[in-house]
């Protein structure tokens, strides 16, 4: 038969390989490259190699039973073969008798229509009945084969009964060939009727072909799950750094809003401290006193009615005043220009 085995493809895409999973644990694994990964970590490459084995057992059963019906057929040509070499033989011997017990005829010179011939097909047909032959008797006939076991046969008798004894075990390995040979044709012919209806090799590639196409329907839907599992990953992994990121974006608002507040308050402590140094000025050219020290201006600043308002640390007052030192040195020296 010109069956093709088909050769499974081993290769195919790995999805789960190349994908991020949970853990029970709630942590994430990290993806890994899915060449690393062991057949026994990759349950699409298991599933597939399971469907391969059971398609190829599928065929190689059916390839061996196919093999098993040719070589019954051939054993049952073998054995034909050898039966119809012993009928043969058997054929021949029995050839050789007759032409054996044709010459004993003539070598002792024994008539056909003679007593002595006719007393020997007697006793002939007497070994037929005794073989299972059908084979009947006249009362005379019995007679006379009882009269003849009670004497001595002749010469010519005696040796021509031991040649059909060989012709008769000759006949039966005649027999015994050609209705074997019938068997064997007769077996033959009943495989080879049944052989078109029954075609394990067409079969199997169809049984296999189906184990294949159900298994790919359930590799997809795997391949399918995971990618719904990935995407769900990918989806939350997405919230979460939304999360972070609007976390994140809140905390810089949020600080923003902070150094606004100090940026007003600063802007505000400033246009105070403006005013508090214009009346520092004030006082300076009031009490002439130009060599007034910070700590002092301090002091002049802190009874300042604006400074109260703005609400700044005496801290950040002094920090502040430091800045506005050099500009009233700066008064100071105009005033003397």
């Amino acid at each position: 038969m010109g069956i093709t085995v088909p050769a499974w493809n081993t290769e195919g895409a790995v999805y789960s390989a190349a994908q991020g999973r949970r853990t029970e644990d709630g942590g994430e694994r990290r993806n890994v490259f899915g060449g690393s990964l062991t057949l026994a970590d990759d349950p699409i490459a298991q599933r597939r190699k399971q469907a391969q084995e059971q398609a190829w057992n599928v065929v190689k059963n059916a390839w061996e039973t196919d093999r098993a019906t040719d070589a019954s057929i051939q054993s049952r040509r073998d054995h034909y073969a050898e039966m119809k070499r012993l009928g043969e033989e058997a054929a021949a011997q029995l050839k050789d008798i007759t032409e054996d017990e044709s010459v004993l005829q003539t070598l002792y010179g024994v008539e056909d229509d003679s007593r002595e011939q006719k007393d020997l097909e007697l006793l002939k047909r007497e070994k037929d009945a005794a073989e299972g032959k059908d084979v009947s008797f006249t009362d005379g006939e019995r007679e006379r084969l009882a009269q003849l076991h009670s004497q001595p046969l002749t010469e010519y008798q005696e040796r021509a009964l031991g040649m059909y004894d060989q012709e008769t075990y000759w006949r039966k390995q005649l027999a015994d060939a050609e209705r074997r040979m019938v068997n064997d044709t007769a077996n033959i012919h009943a495989i080879e009727r049944q052989r078109p209806e029954y075609q394990p090799m067409i079969e199997a590639q169809e049984a296999a072909e189906e184990i294949q196409k159900n298994a790919n329907e359930e590799i997809k839907s795997m391949l399918l799950d995971e990618a719904v599992d990935h995407i769900d990953e990918q989806l939350e992994e997405a919230e979460e750094k939304q999360k972070e990121s609007a976390e994140k974006k809140e905390e810089r608002e949020e600080q923003i809003e902070e150094q606004k507040l100090q940026r007003a308050i600063r802007e505000a402590l400033i246009e105070g401290t403006k005013e508090a140094a214009e009346e520092v000025k004030r006082e300076i050219r009031r009490s002439d006193t130009p060599d007034i020290e910070t700590d002092d201006m301090v002091e002049l600043v802190r009874g300042s009615d604006t400074v109260k308002d703005v609400g700044q640390s005496l801290d950040d007052i002094r920090s502040s005043m430091r800045v506005l030192e050099a500009d009233l040195k700066g008064i100071k020296v105009d005033e003397e220009v």
